[in-house]
């Protein structure tokens, strides 16, 4: 499978890595010219009687971890079937994987740890509320770019992969890594997963796993008898009240841990007082729960938060909506709504080009008491036929690129660029880029919203 070309409408560039479920690609989607990281699964997993009802089961949780979004979470694209193969379509992290930041520092400052862990907290707590255990937290299911956010992979998957999926005599899953009520097979909840962010964060911090055994019987034995290795013998730098919150994310009695995620969470922030349970400027880590209940410290109108969408829905897709509601209650004015969200664009050209929209839109007002109003979705027929692309009104081709996302996606940007030295009207630009609307009402809904009716 090393010598795959193509999956799909997407072109291979590299294997990243393989698993117990197959192997995970880097590859190149043509239609909107972005990367991405495409997982396929063994065939042999899928031959046999069985294989359909896996394949089924594979495509509802593929589209029910698609249809969730948090900005610590490894996003979905797209799933399909090429010859029999089924693959995953994911958001193409670059970074390293926890496993790896281990192996090549050994262990990390406290500070730097609970930043990490507590991002993949939000994660958990998200996932945890919406009904998913992950069940597969470890080190290399946690991808840290280079600024230190933190991207939790494999969420709604691994739990067919510790199923259905798991080959005879490989256990999926680490098990220095599952708490005991997973290890003896027993019934497992969100606390599962909070064992397992607690069994990391002492391995960040010590470059050492806490349960040391030779086998599962003895890792359950140290776990329920004597508890994690003392940490500040092995790293004297970590706090005595850290510590405490490690040995309790880690007891051995799911009713002995921390009730949630963002509970776990507040602990550690109380554990280092001078710290935000967040990463040094960055603001990723915020949980779900806390950005519900947050104040929020500037009022932006509806309409402006929708353009703010569009701008961002070009680079990140639709979730763009979710992303922009759970940022405008953080953000104190425009520019620091913009800087919010372009953490969300994993590309650093792409993100450099939203950032500078933003800086657009602020030096123009937009956002304000007053913003500027839109430009007029209807003119006079002969005033539109007067309007010439080659010195076109940058608001009405912002317009016209924002709602074209909206409909087909990402591939809009790229499809008005290649479009817009073509024609002499803004008019009939409009009825060249509305054929790339499939459905007819939006394509009508498109074209009367910027005057080019047929």
């Amino acid at each position: 499978m090393n010598t795959l070309r193509s999956i799909g409408r997407y072109r291979v560039e590299e294997l990243l890595g393989t698993g117990a479920m197959g192997e995970v690609y880097r590859a190149h989607d043509p239609a909107i010219d972005r990367m991405v990281a495409i997982k396929v699964v063994r065939p042999e997993l899928v031959a046999g009687s069985g294989g359909a009802q896996l394949l089924e089961r594979f495509r509802r949780e593929a589209r029910a971890a698609g249809r969730r979004f948090h900005p610590n979470i490894v996003a979905i694209w797209d799933f399909g079937d090429d010859a029999g193969m089924p693959f995953l379509v994911m958001e193409l992290v670059e970074g390293r994987s926890l496993d790896q930041v281990i192996k090549l520092s050994g262990s990390l400052e406290p500070r730097r740890s609970v930043g990490i862990i507590t991002q993949v907290l939000g994660a958990l707590g998200f996932a945890h509320e919406n009904g998913i255990v992950h069940r597969d937290i470890k080190p290399s299911n946690v991808m840290v770019l280079q600024d230190d956010r933190v991207k939790v992979a494999d969420f709604g998957i691994a739990r067919i992969e510790a199923s259905e999926f798991t080959i005879v005599g490989d256990l999926l899953g680490t098990p220095a890594y599952m708490a005991p009520e997973q290890l003896s097979g027993s019934p497992i909840d969100h606390r599962t997963d909070l064992f397992a962010a607690g069994v990391i964060l002492f391995e960040t911090l010590t470059g050492v796993k806490p349960f040391r055994g030779k086998s599962i019987t003895e890792i359950m034995s140290l776990m329920e008898k004597r508890g994690p290795e003392d940490i500040r013998a092995l790293n004297p730098s970590v706090p005595e009240a850290l510590k405490h919150v490690i040995i309790k994310s880690v007891s051995f009695d799911p009713a002995q841990r921390y009730a949630d995620a963002a509970a776990f969470s507040k602990a550690l922030a109380e554990a280092l007082p001078q710290m935000a349970a967040e990463p040094p400027d960055r603001a990723s880590a915020t949980s779900e729960v806390e950005l519900r209940t947050a104040s929020p410290v500037a009022t932006f109108t509806a309409e402006v938060l929708r353009e703010i969408e569009r701008d961002l829905a070009t680079f990140i897709g639709p979730m763009a909506s979710i992303v922009v509601k759970r940022a405008a209650r953080q953000a104190s004015d425009l520019p620091a709504l913009y800087e919010l969200l372009g953490r969300q664009v994993a590309n650093t050209k792409d993100r450099a080009e939203f950032l500078a929209k933003g800086r657009q839109r602020a030096a123009a007002g937009f956002g304000q008491a007053t913003p500027p109003p839109r430009p007029a979705s209807v003119k006079p027929a002969e005033q539109r036929s007067d309007r010439s692309v080659n010195s076109p009104n940058p608001a009405s081709i912002v317009a016209i690129e924002s709602d074209l996302t909206r409909y087909i996606g990402p591939i809009a940007r790229i499809l008005v660029k290649r479009e817009l030295t073509k024609f002499e009207s803004l008019a009939k630009l409009c009825l060249v880029l509305a054929t790339h609307i499939p459905d007819e009402r939006q394509r009508r809904a498109f074209l009367n919203a910027h005057g080019a009716e047929q």
